[in-house]
């Protein structure tokens, strides 16, 4: 006989809300109780204290979360108690035995019936991890372990290979020794995450609902982090402890207590490949930034998503390195706001400290939603009409507005076979150097890659989302490092609320323009060697007028409302602002008596110019340039150097 502890009418319809929740069986008629919570959210302002039920029936747990039902906690202690169970499922749609998921559990042990129970959050293990009974909505059974290589769906319940279990503490890189072995012991801290392959033995593989069982997490968690070393970034495992959704944006912002957190890493890898072995198996990982910080607290309209960044695939080697390419993710959803249950997610510091997780992070955000995805491959069921994105509007005939940034995706592609994605995204507050949740940092250190060069020049690092304010006459450093000569095709796959008309490959060496929109790609052919200062993603062609005036007397007229000189006297300099980049020809300053003072040529086609005047005599002068159009500018400068 069980005991449902809430009238259902509260479960299925609204959210429950209590100051402290406690749930425990009938110790008089031996029922049990539990609480049932169906797509909704149950709010605990305090502790929750659950005591187990028997286990001779499938209602042992005292909680079970269910299609997308979340339990939320308030306060700030990790009070929760008992050896009691809350029951939540988490799906990975392409599974195998050679599957690496990144986890970090919403649970951990609660301790044997009968046993010392302390208060607080515990660490988790594979003896709390079932396999849902597909004729029940509340039954499951404890999953079968092996310290084989291989998981196996085939068994009832499932078989889950301890070999693969790795927690990641510690500030470190992908090298091997920087993984801590779990095996079947309870290894996993609470708050952070961990590895785990799959089960069954075909690929790509099938759906697999996984079950965690044991006390919720709550409270607050220290995630350590780390600068870089010696230019190479650390990463700590960690993600989404809670047994609901938690906001990314928020964490982020936290400050001062998580200005150490410089941005995510989602882990990817080619789940259709049959094997164990690194030479064999390719991964990467993909790179998320929050985007502006949200203020106006409504979680919920989906204004600011930020901006994802789909991982390189690559071989690996046990010391982290890389071997050859091996082809590249198709996962570049921005689905990563809105972190779910139980995913693991690497914290990434651009300084040495501790990022804190807060209950203050938790909502009720329903998976497979506008932002919120567990990290998995593209074309997976996600609904991007459920109702989180409808729950401020009242007319349900009116169009959603589109939230999303502003940017532009654009793909390296070498020697037709890896991909790097790189995202240029327009920000209005940006500048051009290191932005905080609007630059993300590659995550991988390839032997031939691209990237975006940002920070001063003896402190560049390899970026692959480079926030920036749109500008027409921008220009965006993109570099190139390569091992063996390769051909790099470049090209733009993704174009959002773009404000410019077409984007260009600008090589300053040659000083040509390849279109990489449109339909077009720009490819080079580059010797071995690194390329930063050379090649930048520009948003005009100096050698194109959009607009093709009728006349000669109407071209001269467009050069001249766009080319402006200023004598700036204060610093002794004339200065030339050339927006769109026309090709200067020649720069010829004369004093009154005809005299040539100043003579420049073959100037190009700089944005900005600027000539020293501190050692000329105060007077007037006349500067006259000219284009590669034989286009005259004439400008009159008085020059004032007292």
């Amino acid at each position: 006989m069980k005991n449902l502890l809430l009238f259902s009418s509260l479960l299925l319809t609204t959210a429950g809300a209590f100051a402290q929740l406690s749930v425990k069986p009938n110790t008089n008629s031996g029922t049990d109780s539990y609480v049932y919570v169906n797509d909704e959210v149950l709010y605990v302002t305090d502790y929750v204290n659950l005591t187990r039920n028997g286990t001779a029936n499938d209602t042992e747990a005292s909680i079970y979360l269910r299609n997308n039902g979340q339990l939320i906690q308030g306060g700030t202690t990790s009070n929760n108690s008992g050896d009691g169970q809350l029951s939540v499922q988490q799906n990975t749609p392409e599974t195998n035995a050679w599957a690496y998921y990144y986890w970090c559990s919403p649970i951990g042990n609660p301790g044997n019936i009968g046993s010392p129970n302390p208060t607080g959050n515990r660490s988790f293990g594979v003896n709390f991890l079932y396999e849902p009974n597909a004729s029940s909505l509340t039954g499951a059974s404890k999953v079968n372990i092996t310290t084989g290589r291989d998981g196996l769906d085939t068994t009832t319940p499932i078989t889950v290979s301890t070999r693969w279990l790795y927690t990641h503490p510690q500030p470190g890189t992908e090298a091997e020794g920087h993984y801590i072995r779990m095996n079947s012991g309870n290894n996993a801290p609470p708050g952070f995450g961990f590895t785990m392959k799959g089960v069954g033995l075909s690929a790509p593989g099938g759906d697999q609902v996984y079950e965690f069982r044991g006390r919720p997490n709550n409270g607050n968690f220290s995630i350590p982090v780390a600068a870089p070393v010696a230019g190479v970034p650390q990463m700590t495992l960690s993600g989404n402890p809670y047994p609901s959704a938690m906001d990314l944006n928020k964490l982020f912002y936290d400050l001062p207590d998580n200005n150490e957190l410089s941005t995510f890493w989602y882990y990817d890898e080619d789940r259709t490949v049959a094997s164990h072995y690194y030479s064999q198996k390719p991964f990467g990982y993909g790179v998320y930034t929050v985007g502006p910080e949200d203020t106006d607290n409504d979680p919920y309209d989906l204004d600011n998503l930020g901006t994802y960044s789909a991982a390189p695939f690559y071989y690996y080697t046990a010391a982290g390195g890389t071997t050859g390419g091996a082809g590249s993710s198709t996962n570049s959803d921005d689905n990563k706001r809105f972190a779910p249950i139980g995913q693991g997610i690497m914290f990434v510091g651009n300084a040495t400290g501790n990022v804190e997780i807060k209950n203050s992070y938790r909502v009720f955000y329903k998976e497979d939603t506008a932002g919120s995805v567990f990290q998995r491959p593209e074309g997976s069921s996600a609904d991007q009409t459920s109702e989180n994105e409808d729950l401020n509007r009242t007319d349900p005939t009116t169009a959603r507005p589109d939230y999303r940034t502003p940017s532009i995706r654009i793909w390296s592609i070498f020697d037709e076979a890896v991909t790097r994605d790189m995202v240029i995204a327009f920000y209005d507050q940006a500048t051009d150097g290191y932005d905080r949740g609007l630059d993300g940092l590659s995550a991988q250190d390839l032997q031939t890659d691209a990237y975006f060069p940002i920070g001063d020049d003896n402190n560049r690092k390899p970026y692959v989302i480079n926030g920036i304010k749109y500008e027409q006459s921008k220009q965006v450093p993109i570099a190139f490092k390569i091992k063996n000569q390769s051909k790099v095709d470049i090209k733009a796959v993704e174009e959002i609320k773009k404000p410019y008309e077409h984007a260009y490959l600008f090589d300053r060496v040659e000083n040509n323009y390849q279109q990489i929109t449109g339909g077009r790609s720009a490819t080079l052919n580059l010797p071995a060697g690194r390329y930063e200062n050379r090649f930048f993603i520009v948003f005009r062609n100096a050698n194109v007028i959009r607009d093709v005036p009728e006349t000669e007397l109407e071209t001269k007229k467009i050069v001249l409302d766009n080319v402006t000189l200023f004598q700036n006297n204060p610093v002794q300099q004339l200065e030339i602002n050339n927006p769109e980049g026309y090709i200067i020809k020649s720069a010829s300053v004369y004093d009154m008596n005809g005299k040539l003072v100043i003579s420049e040529s073959n100037l190009g086609a700089n944005n900005k110019y600027s000539f020293y005047t501190g050692n000329l005599s105060d007077g007037v002068y006349l500067v006259k340039l000219m284009t590669a159009d034989d286009i005259a500018i004439d400008y009159k400068a008085i020059v004032h150097n007292k």
